[in-house]
């Protein structure tokens, strides 16, 4: 039988004499000392019975305890079949690759950080009140931009990039190249600012070489449109129909219309934001189109509105004015609504609801919207000639029942002048104009 080979102590090791010697512990475990320096080893025979010496460590740098370690970790490999020094090269070569690769900068791409960018957003609240605001704009990015700037290192996007994504819909969809042309810049431009692009330049400004390279494309671009609104003569007519429907979605549309209202505040409205009493809706900053602080948001409602307001149901499950069982209307549904009363109006009349002027400009017939009701014809009638409105009313109050900004160099910065009393007039005045041919009861019995 074999004798042991017995376990030396540090001290032991310490102080042995020159030559190679095994120091117990771990089978193959030996220490070679010289005249200059001492160093730890493991020697084993190979797979194919080569006789084999693993450096593991100078005998100054790493203890006895640690290479005691080391050596049964090769011991171990070599019970699994794998050779020691073969598997060090290895793990060494894939550490030495790994850092080859770190090293190098990893490319962005602009698809990539256009997600990043639509989740900074949304986990920071941007679209809080506007459930479709995220959806839409992945939308555009998706059908629009993606498939040409997607894959593209977000360093190497320039001017003739952005040209190539957006020529094919510069002319025949000019409002989603707007759009898409925001949405390239916000998403270059917060790249920027996240330190992922260090090309500084906006790929997108008309104002820059981008706006050279377009110049061809803005020849034949199509003509800005408006959004088909009712004709003024015809608008009591229309209200009257409205009336005739007791539905939240008729509800909505004569209350966008009695107000000259975005479509967007309508159907975020809460009951929170209306003051009856004294007759008023203070629309909140992130339900308005402009976000500028300290801007007067204020609408003054008619004595028809309040009524419509007082009766209107209030639901438990929302403070929303105008809810879906609950939930936010959607443009569509008022959308629908308006297409409904031109599709019975035309199969009465073969006409419907259409938009004379618009549909001699366009060469089609246009049905009206209610955002062109809604504010275009409130702004054509507050200056009509022959009711004699442009010299009975103040156009400036009329621009703020809008929500305008005053427009001139200083923004409207030293008129402080909120025109109540004239904005008050204007309002009732439209709603009686536009009531004229309903008989309408209010809140208590008595006919308007």
């Amino acid at each position: 039988m074999a004798l042991q080979k017995l376990e030396l102590t540090f001290l032991q090791v310490k102080h042995l004499p020159i030559g190679t010697h095994s120091l117990g512990g771990v089978p193959g475990l030996y220490l070679r000392k010289t005249a200059n320096r001492s160093w730890y080893f493991f020697r084993y025979t190979d797979l194919t019975g080569k006789r084999r010496d693993m450096t593991l460590g100078n005998f100054t740098v790493i203890s006895l305890k640690e290479a005691k370690a080391l050596a049964r970790d090769a011991r171990s490999d070599l019970e699994k079949g794998i050779d020691p020094i073969n598997n060090r090269q290895q793990q060494k070569a894939k550490a030495k690759a790994e850092a080859i690769a770190n090293s190098i900068p990893k490319i962005m791409t602009f698809g990539e950080l256009a997600m990043e960018w639509l989740h900074y957003r949304a986990s920071n609240g941007y679209w809080k009140n506007n459930n479709k605001g995220e959806k839409d704009t992945l939308q555009i990015l998706k059908r629009h931009v993606l498939p040409s700037l997607g894959r593209m290192d977000i360093e190497n996007i320039y001017a003739e990039q952005v040209r190539d994504c957006l020529a094919p819909i510069w002319q025949s969809i000019p409002s989603t190249a707007r759009k898409a042309k925001t949405y390239i810049s916000q998403v270059i431009n917060w790249a920027i600012a996240m330190r992922k692009r260090k090309n500084q330049l906006d790929p997108t400004d008309l104002k820059g070489p981008f706006g050279v390279l377009m110049e061809p494309f803005n020849q034949d671009r199509k003509e800005k449109t408006h959004h088909p609104a009712c004709p003024v003569s015809e608008l009591p007519e229309l209200m009257q129909t409205i009336y005739q429907y007791d539905s939240i979605s008729a509800r909505a549309t004569a209350f966008a219309i009695l107000t000259a209202t975005r479509l967007q505040a309508v159907r975020m409205a809460a009951w929170s934001e209306f003051n009856l009493e004294k007759g008023t809706w203070t629309i909140p900053a992130s339900h308005d189109k402009i976000k500028k602080a300290g801007r007067d948001r204020t609408i003054f409602l008619s004595r028809q509105v309040i009524d419509l307001l007082r009766t209107t149901p209030r639901f438990v499950r929302s403070q929303l004015v105008f809810s879906n069982n609950g939930r936010m209307m959607s443009n569509m549904a008022l959308s629908e609504f308006i297409e409904g009363l031109h599709e019975k109006k035309y199969q009465e009349d073969r006409i419907g609801w259409i938009d004379p002027m618009e549909s001699e400009r366009r060469g089609e017939a246009c049905r009206i919207t209610l955002h062109g009701t809604a504010r275009s014809t409130f702004r054509t009638w507050a200056k009509d000639d022959v009711l004699g409105n442009n010299r009975r009313f103040d156009q400036e109050a009329v621009e703020l029942c809008l929500l305008h900004s005053k427009n001139d160099a200083y923004q409207g910065a030293y008129d402080r002048a909120r025109l109540v009393n004239e904005r008050r007039e204007i309002m009732q005045c439209w709603a009686d104009y536009a009531l004229s041919l309903c008989q309408l009861s209010d809140v208590d019995g008595k006919t308007a």
